[in-house]
């Protein structure tokens, strides 16, 4: 089976490497239940969370017991986008909700600004490590602010879609401001965005073959063209590595962990499911 990795292990491995040591307070290379507990106090399922990454029951649990596999095969990593990006089966509107419960991870009813902005790391880390993203995306609803918490109702659902310049400037002016700020609200996300412009000095043999290229992916999504995604994953990679790990994104990985990976039979590593 095909195997993908980025620079011996994936960014969503690279993630958990830094939810575990943000819990390992005491710096001994393995998690107490007290440990584990601390990022989502009050959860009555992490004492059952702490069985199930104690893959050997000895009452801790190692890094690799709490990181994924240090590879995944094709199919394993097309379940985690197709996770992250909603099955192809369900409306936008559903796609919305799935997104929202997700994303809200205090359950309060809104998603604020660093929720949203753990979701994205997510999503990302997934795309990369797939080499293709979703054409599915969800944008907060034009006049909303962003730096507030928001409610569902001030998100809209949709797909990417590819525009001509003479569709654009039919639409009304009010349809064009949406589509405006879509294009904005994506770009700072590569993996929610849609591709970029052809390079202009392309030919046209290499702007077919790009176009080609980006349609090779599973239905319902793009595939990051393979001269870029090595740079995309390094970008990443050392941003990761950088950025101070938000109580949002640790709260999601815990969530995560608890709905997409158990322990391997051996006791030895943690797998993901191949269910999305």
């Amino acid at each position: 089976m095909t195997t993908i990795s980025a620079a011996g292990s994936t960014l969503t491995q690279q993630l958990y490497q830094k939810l575990f040591d943000r819990l390992n307070i005491d710096g001994d290379d393995a998690l107490t239940l007290d440990e584990i507990s601390a990022v989502d106090a009050g959860n009555t399922k992490v004492s059952k969370a702490f069985e199930t990454f104690d893959a050997d029951a000895d009452g801790r649990v190692t890094r690799a017991e709490m990181t994924p596999a240090d590879t995944f095969g094709a199919d394993t990593l097309n379940a985690l986008i197709q996770a992250q990006s909603g099955s192809e089966s369900i409306s936008d509107q559903e796609y919305l909700a799935d997104w929202f419960a997700q994303t809200d991870t205090d359950s309060d009813g809104l998603v604020s600004r660093s929720e949203r902005e753990a979701a994205a790391d997510l999503r990302r880390a997934a795309a990369y490590d797939a080499g293709y993203r979703s054409d599915r995306v969800v944008m907060a609803r034009l006049g909303s602010d962003r730096d507030q918490p928001l409610s569902i109702d001030d998100f809209v659902a949709g797909r990417m879609r590819t525009l001509q310049p003479t569709q654009v400037s039919s639409l009304s002016p009010e349809r064009q401001a949406e589509i405006r700020q879509l294009m904005e609200s994506l770009r700072s996300d590569p993996a929610q965005a849609p591709p970029a412009d052809d390079e202009p000095l392309a030919s046209p043999e290499q702007i077919a073959a790009d176009r080609a290229e980006r349609a090779s992916g599973p239905a319902g999504t793009a595939r990051f063209l393979s001269r870029e995604i090595e740079g995309l994953r390094a970008a990443e990679a050392a941003r990761i590595a950088a950025a101070p790990m938000s109580d949002a994104l640790a709260a999601r990985l815990f969530q995560q962990a608890l709905n997409s990976w158990t322990p391997s039979r051996d006791g030895q590593q943690a797998v993901a499911e191949t269910r999305a």
